[in-house]
Parts: C-alpha cells; structure tokens; sequence
C-alpha cells in the first residue's frame, strides 16, 4: 500500500471506529458480562497466589500490584463461580477489588475506608449461564489462545474472532470443519474433506487449498495436519479472519483455525454418542472424565471414537478412529503440567469427484447432474493416519511473572487416490487416474514464553517476550506416481454426463523406490509484546516480531517422471514485522479498535506444469488495516469488522515460469451476532461483504477483477427457538446464502448464488444425574443442486440423528 493511501487510511479508519461507537453507547442497552461457571473449592490462602491461580483456570488477565497484594489474605472460594465472581469472593473482607481496564483486564485497587463497592459482575454467578453454552447462545466470553498474548476476553481483542463451542458442536451434530465452515459467516467451503484432502476455505477473498491456517492449542502446524484433526476431542474452534503473523507466525491472510482440546474434568464426567453422519454412515463417540486421585492433583480426560459406513453419496464410505488422552499434573497451586497423546485414522473411500472444466468447454448445469452420485471410481481413496503427542506448562514465578512453555509433535501418513472427472464436451466426460504413493511427513512446534503483568506509574501492562516455531519434514517416493503407466489415463474412456460407470481397479506399483527428502520448513518467530491500559476506556496493544524462514525443496518425484533434471531450491529469510491495536471502550459492553498488522509467510512452490516447476519463491509479506466494534447487548454479542488487506500474487505468466508479481488488494465487511434474542431465540450468524480485485496479474486486461472462487457476498443464519411449553425441546434451523463467484481469471463466466436450508430438532430429557439428549437435522432440505465452486458439486440432502447419554 502506498505511503499517500495509508496516510490517509489510518486516521479515516480510527475515526470511523469511534463514530461507530457513538449511537450505540446507551445505558439502556447496558449488559453484565458472564463467564463460565465452574466449582471452586479454594481454600483462604495467599492473596496473590488464590487470585493468580484462579485467573490462569478460567482465562482472565490480571495485572497485580504487588505492594497492593502483599501480606494479604484471600477468602475462601466454595461453590459455582464465574471467573470474575470467584476473584471477587476471594477478595472478600481484603479491602481491595477488581478493576477492569479497556482491554478487558483486570487490576486491584484498593476501597475506600475498606467498604465493599458493588462489581460489575455479579458475585455469585452460581445461576449464570455456561460460556458457549445452550443456555448462553452459544455465546463464548473468553478466547483461549489469542496467539502469543494468551487467554484473552473474546469482546476485547482487536481481531476479527469467532469461537465455536463444544456445545453448538455437539448440537449441530458437527462431524467435520464443512459444518463450520457452512454455518460461519466469514467462511465459504472450498474443498470438502470427502474429497480426501483437509478442509479447505475461503475467507476474505483469499481461496484455495492452501489458504487456511492451522493450530492446535496455540501451536502452529502446516495446513496438511488438519487431516488428523477431529471434531469429536476439541473443546472449541477459535476462527480468525485475516492476518496473524504477530499472534502464530508465518501464515497465509486468510485466516486461521485454532482446534483447544479438550481437558480433563474435576468432577466425573461421562457421555456415550450413537449417531448417523447421513446415509448409513454410523458412529459411536464416548468422552470421560474426572478425578483420578481425591485432592485432583492428577485428572484424566479420555475420547474415543469409531465410525464407519456409506455415506449419502451412493457408492462413497467414510471410516474413522480416535482415541485421545488428556492429563493434568496440578504440581501446586503456581505450577500445572499438562500431556496429551492421541492415535487416529481417517479413511475414505469413493472420494467426491474434484471436476476440471477446460476452457472452451461448456460447464453443466449443476442440475443436469445427481448430486448424491459418484462420478469418480469406488475405488479411489484417501488414508491418512497420525499420531500425536504434546506437553504443555504454566508456572507462575511470582506475583509478577508466569512462565508458559508448550510442546507437540506429530507424524502422519497420507495416501490418495483418485479419478477427476474432465470435461470433453458439454455432454461428456473422462475420468482421467491421479494416484500417488504414501507420503510421510513429520511436524514439531513449540513455544516459549514469559509474561509480566506490572504498573509503571497509573499504566498497566501485560508484557510478553518469548519465541514460537515450528519445523516439518516431507518424504516421497521416487516412484510417487504411476507415470507413464496409469497416470492421466480414463478407465473408462469418454462417457456421457448422465453416466457414471465403475470399472475394476487397473494394475500399477508405485511407493517401492527409494524414500527421499521432498521438502522441509523451519520458522522461528521471536516475539515482544504489551498490552497496555491507560484508564478503563483506553488501551493499546503493541508488538513486533522478528522471523525467520528456512525452507528446502525438491521436485524429485516429476523431474524423474518426466526425464528432467531436478530442482532443488533453498531459502533463508528474515523480516522484522510490527503489530499497532488502539482499544477504546467507551461503556464497558462496548468495545471499538483499529488494529494494523502485517504477516510473513513461506514463498508458493511452482507446480509441476511450469518451466521452473518445484523452484521455491521467496517469503512475500501481507499488510492488513482492521477497524472493528464489538458490543455485547443484552444476551447478545454483536461484532462488526472493516478490513483492507494487501498481499503480493503469484502466477505463472505468458514465458510459463512461475513468479511473484502484481497484487492482490482485497477490502471488506464481516458483521456477525451471536446470542439469545428473546429468551427462546438463538441466532448465529451475519453477512460478509468482499470486494477483492487482483492487480498487475499475468494479463493486464484482468488488472482489477476478482479472484476466482470467491464469493463477493456471503449470508448465513443459524437458529434455535425452545418450545417452552415441553422443557427440554428446541426447534433448529439455518439458512446459508453464497453469492455468484467466477470461474475464470477474465471474469467472464460465473456460477450462480445459492442457498440451501437446514431443518432439526433437539430434545433433553433429565433423569436423576443423568440425561438423555435426541437430536436430528436435515442438511441440503430442498435438496439443492449447486456449484460449491468450480470443481465441486454441492452436498445432497443429508439426514444426521444422534442420541448421547451423559452420565
């Protein structure tokens, strides 16, 4: 972005936030905030030490005084407590209490003549509603990685953020990230997972497989390991849109998916799931937990899965398997240690057929096709299989320090097969093999950080330093691919549309050559932060890091396919990259912020097609300016984003090299609420608006047009409404509109827009201590038949039903 443009952007931008603001800072609308509920039994104690551990379990950032803390005493904290209202009870007879600043920290100061002002949330919250919950509109409070700052309040981050709970996971009968991505606002599917890759999405203008970024607990891993990523041991999904270099590191602008697991329980917990994921495609989930001794210093969570079955694709079968452990060391009160390890296997076979539309050809209508037939082979399939292991550890060295460290390493094998349907007229189709041999890959990362929660005069910070990196490894073959046996030929030559003809398998050997380093990836991302709260309206986060890429490549497998000699490519590279957020909350439910950070990513690898095909580009830097207001209502969190976002683009021009040239250059819109309406009412959901155009691309004649597979508007709506007259019965349902996207770079040709519906309900029935919970959906209701994109068809309708016991 120009020096003239960001001159003039910036101001524009923080006015526009407070004009924002402005009409909306009512106190009539004046709502409590509630966090999640859960039992404390903390005895009196240590001032600094009861607040600081309570702070760390439920996620609020509490700077401390120490002068203020010393030689003081706690109250002791029994009962059903929110995070806030557990602080204010151990705070109690102490002459002190809470102070939120505009950031959504907390602060001590001191009462006046040791009397008991009144908090701003209540102090025993043993009513409230749980964080994420059903009862709370799936509405979540607090965000547990917010990258490299931690636990953060979800309204008070200056980043457009979403957080999908466990329960609305549960409820939606969510099996994979395509649910996610169909019900969130700021998401368009791009790849479903039965296709046999990892999900794939696009988000804010930004499309392709590899545009979404991936993290598990905060640690950052490539977007191949989202394969062995399940739905079923995640707490809850925290989706950003746009850039977060300063937060994770090296990563795409499109945004980033960060999976929590889920942790152990201190009370018992057990839950028993048989459910339909669609057709007779069956699954048996169990999740536990609990106390393993009884002071809780050692507590276990444990999930286990297994499905299998033909799904609602005639001829297509989904299996998989899991079993997760997690364990909590409670060392003491400062010091909790916690592992996790985890085996799974995720198998498809009859993959939902990638389709290719050469130019020239007319591409069919989506209803002159049968959405719930295989166009590809029975045959064709997808393996993955991974491991994974973690260790994690938060040790507070005093009133003023905490030290976090975590650890994780996985390895996984992919295997795929398939034949993608090619157009040969508007009327005919072949069905050309693409088979690959077993690839191997093996991912570390972790993460080293200290934070300082300290006063310097009436100014309060939060300070981080640390470093966060990750490395990862990829094995292939010699012999990856069947070449010039089977590769690209059609086991069924040149068929009609209205046909889908299944052949036996043809004979090929492939994945019994040499093993050989394809590529590997290394990035460090050394951080400074601070998080900095002036007063109770104004504060700011300030943060820069330095980064380093390393990264090796080699085309060995179609060098040697093609009698061609092979590229090896090798890179080294630094960047130092800032972070500026300015928070100002004008009412305490109302937040508004301008945030501009930047984010460095690995350079694009040239495909097998272009003259340099395996040359590695270099590292390429994206800028994003973000204006946002978030303001909870009511029982309702409404978020609004303005966004501008800058990234250079690569293409493979006329001479037929693979380059980095040009710009991509997208602006947009993401509004957002989630809550309870009426008491009833649930309501998740909002609008994007994007226009993103591509500049100075391979044909100057494109210059300004949009990219191709994104959709310019996008609409969704998900609802529940309890039928209060039968307790324990809710009526569900959606609405997700796509608007027309492109399918060739000269935006000539489009699909059209689609909306499909949903329809379900729920029923809970309470028995003693255990409950009963029913659930059915149908998907796709009208049986809409659409283009999801330019290479596949929309999903059929589908029914899901499920009933868990919770015991």
């Amino acid at each position: 972005m120009s020096r003239a443009v960001d001159a003039l952007l910036r101001p524009r931008l923080m006015a526009l936030a407070i004009g924002l603001a402005a009409p909306l800072a009512s106190p009539a609308l004046f709502a409590a905030e509630q966090s999640a509920v859960r039992a404390y039994d903390v005895p009196a104690g240590p001032l600094a030490s009861t607040l600081n551990q309570i702070a760390s379990q439920a996620g609020i950032a509490l700077a401390l005084d120490p002068a203020l803390a010393s030689g003081r005493t706690s109250a002791p904290v029994n009962g059903q407590y929110n995070g806030v209202g557990a602080l204010q009870a151990a705070l109690l007879g102490t002459g002190l209490q809470l102070q939120q600043g505009s950031a959504g920290s907390y602060s001590l100061v001191a009462v006046e003549n040791n009397a008991i002002a009144l908090p701003t949330t209540d102090i025993n919250a043993s009513l409230a509603s749980v964080d994420g919950s059903a009862a709370a509109g799936y509405r979540a409070e607090n965000v547990r990685n917010v990258g490299a700052l931690g636990a953060m309040k979800l309204q008070d981050t200056p980043y457009s953020m979403s957080v999908v709970s466990q329960e609305f996971l549960k409820n939606t009968q969510t099996t994979s990230l395509d649910d996610v991505f169909k019900r969130n606002p700021a998401t368009q599917l791009y790849g479903p997972r039965a296709a046999g890759y990892a999900s794939a999405v696009a988000i804010r203008g930004f499309s392709g497989s590899g545009n979404m970024n991936i993290a598990n607990d905060g640690l950052r891993f490539s977007n191949g390991a989202d394969a062995g990523n399940f739905i079923e041991d995640t707490e809850q999904l925290e989706i950003i849109t746009g850039l977060t270099g300063f937060l994770y590191g090296p990563a795409t602008p499109g945004g980033l998916i960060n999976y929590v697991l889920k942790r152990p329980t201190y009370e018992r917990y057990n839950s028993v799931t048989l459910g339909n994921a669609g057709g007779d495609n069956y699954y048996l989930h169990g999740d536990f937990g609990g106390k393993i001794d009884e002071a809780g210093v050692f507590a276990y969570r444990l999930n286990v899965l297994t499905q299998d079955g033909e799904t609602a694709i005639d001829l297509q079968k989904h299996r998989r398997q899991m079993i997760s452990a997690a364990l909590d060391w409670n060392v003491n009160d400062d010091l909790q240690i916690q592992f996790d390890a985890s085996h799974r296997k995720n198998q498809m076979r009859g993959l939902s057929s990638y389709w290719f539309v050469p130019a020239g050809v007319e591409r069919p209508d989506a209803s002159s096709l049968k959405n719930d037939k295989l166009y590809s082979q029975k045959w064709s399939f997808s393996d993955n299989e991974t491991d994974k292991a973690g260790v994690r550890a938060n040790w507070r060295l005093n009133d003023t320090f905490t030290l976090r460290a975590a650890f994780a390493a996985q390895q996984y094998t992919d295997e795929f097969t398939y034949t993608g349907p090619t157009m040969v007229t508007a009327t005919t189709y072949r069905q050309p093999i693409y088979a690959f041999a077993p690839i191997e890959t093996e991912e570390k990362s972790g993460s080293l950080f200290l934070d300082a929660a300290f006063a310097t005069g009436s100014l309060q910070h939060k300070m981080t330093v640390g470093y966060q990196g990750n490395t990862s490894r990829v094995k292939q073959y010699e012999d990856h691919i069947p070449y010039p046996s089977w590769q690209y030929q059609s086991p069924v030559g040149t068929v009609p549309i209205g046909e889908q003809p299944q052949v036996g398998k043809p004979g090929w050997s492939i994945g019994h050559g040499d093993q050989r380093l394809a590529n590997s990836a290394e990035s460090n991302n050394f951080l400074l932060g601070d998080i900095i709260t002036f007063n109770e309206q104004w504060s700011t986060i300030l943060g820069v890091t330095q980064t380093q890429i390393k990264s090796y490549t080699n085309e060995f497998v179609y060098a040697k396919a093609f009698n061609q000699p092979e590229t090896e490519t090798k890179y080294n590279k630094s960047k130092t990259s800032p972070n500026i957020s300015i928070i100002y909350k004008p009412v305490h439910w109302l937040t508004t912020y301008v945030t501009y950070i930047e984010g460095l990513q690995s350079g694009s690898v040239a495909p097998s097609d272009a003259l340099n095909a395996g040359q590695a580009l270099a590292p390429q830097v994206s800028e994003q300016y973000e204006v946002g207001v978030k303001a909870t209502v009511g029982e309702t969190l409404l978020t609004l984003a303005l966004f501008n976002i800058d990234k250079p683009n690569n293409y493979k021009n006329s001479q037929g090299f693979y380059v980095q040239d040009g710009r991509q250059e997208n602006n947009g819109m993401e509004f957002s609420v989630t809550g309870k309406v009426t008491p009833e009412l649930t309501v998740v959901g909002g609008v994007t608006l994007l226009d993103p155009k591509i500049k100075k691309g391979e044909i100057a004649a494109n210059d300004g047009n949009a990219p191709t597979n994104v959709a310019k508007q996008l609409a969704k709506v998900y609802s529940e409404y309890e039928i209060t007259e039968v307790p324990g019965l809710a009526l569900t349902g959606g609405a997700y509109y796509t608007g027309k996207q492109y399918t060739d770079e000269a935006n000539r040709t489009s699909l059209p827009s689609f909306t499909t519906f949903d329809a379900g309900a729920r029923y809970k029935l309470r028995m003693d201590d255990s409950a009963v919970t029913f659930r059915v959906n149908v998907a796709n209701l009208t049986n809409k038949q659409y283009w999801l994109n330019s290479f596949y068809l929309g999903d059929p309708r589908t029914l899901q039903f499920s009933a868990q016991l919770e015991f």
